[in-house]
């Protein structure tokens, strides 16, 4: 665990150890369709303490994650999943070793995809600006040590409120992008946009998903037959020219994986012959990866600066 000690480095030396260490942009892009996509992120929420202890996680939820997940991964061929906090593989490895060279497999099938850049799901309101750094620094460089992978977004779905500074600390960071649910719990200032740029004091920007449905629900029925969903595609692709959505499914606050019923309804949603968008199963960073700067230029914009 000494990988995620303090160390007395510079915030500014921080920052650019984090955005030396992130990979190149890639130069060639693959642009949303326009027919739509709609980027599903199988998803297993976990607060690595809230109401219990951390032997409980260690002893009962990590190991259930794995376990679930694994179990999906055989069963379901097209199942990928997401699962965010650098800390808890780090618990992963030294608690259940033979487990995690198992996770290290899938993770190279890009089955398991390491999520949110961050050590932990972490709060953003109290702590400075230079421990959401180290959060993005310390996390990415385990994931690349450990399993030769980054995750380029940051992805808090259940933290209470978010502050103004955040979009500049990512941006600068190389993060591309950011997504949430906890807006939908009664947010001051309601749901800006959907789908957007989040502009920081300082003017830089980070893609943000602020509406993609609860992680621990599903769409009930067809996917890619969803009105809902379908409509909010149309809308971002004829405003915007970005005919694309960004949606969570799956469960918490425990961990474990979506449920069966949901990953097979999800997986036979995929490429169907009448479907009114394409349903994509995904990392967490691969709508903000793939959007081409022409089409993030486009997103509607909500600037703090004013706020």
């Amino acid at each position: 665990m000494e990988r995620f000690a303090s160390a007395t480095l510079p915030s500014a030396l921080l920052l650019g150890l984090v955005v030396a260490a992130l990979p190149a942009p890639a130069s060639a892009r693959q642009e949303p369709a326009k027919e739509g996509i709609l980027y599903c992120v199988g998803y297993a929420h976990l607060d690595t303490q809230w109401r219990w202890d951390y032997p409980t996680t260690i002893a009962e939820y990590l190991k259930a994650t794995l376990d679930e997940n694994f179990e999906r991964f055989e069963r379901y061929p097209g199942y990928v999943f997401n699962f965010t906090g650098a800390h808890r593989y780090a618990l992963m490895k030294e608690y259940y070793p033979d487990r995690y060279e198992r996770l290290k497999a899938y993770i190279a099938a890009d089955r398991w995809f390491v999520s949110g850049s961050s050590v932990d799901e972490c709060d953003v309101n109290s702590p400075a600006p230079e421990s959401i750094v180290r959060q993005v620094l310390y996390g990415n460089e385990f994931f690349e040590m450990e399993f030769g992978r980054r995750s380029q977004d940051f992805m808090l779905p259940d933290c209470f409120g978010f502050p103004a500074s955040l979009p500049s600390v990512l941006a600068h960071c190389g993060i591309l992008g950011f997504s949430t649910q906890k807006l939908s719990w009664g947010s001051a200032v309601g749901i800006p946009f959907d789908l957007g740029l989040w502009e920081g004091p300082d003017g830089a920007t980070v893609v943000a998903a602020l509406n993609p449905g609860s992680y621990a629900s599903a769409i009930q029925g067809r996917v890619d037959r969803n009105e809902d969903w379908a409509r909010r595609i149309r809308e971002n692709g004829e405003k915007y020219g970005v005919w694309a959505d960004f949606h969570y499914y799956g469960v918490g606050d425990v961990g474990g994986a979506p449920r069966e019923a949901d990953i097979r309804n999800y997986l036979a949603s995929v490429d169907q012959p009448d479907s009114l968008f394409h349903v994509e199963l995904s990392s967490s960073d691969k709508l903000f990866r793939e959007l081409a700067p022409e089409l993030r230029s486009r997103l509607p914009r909500s600037s703090t600066r004013e706020a």
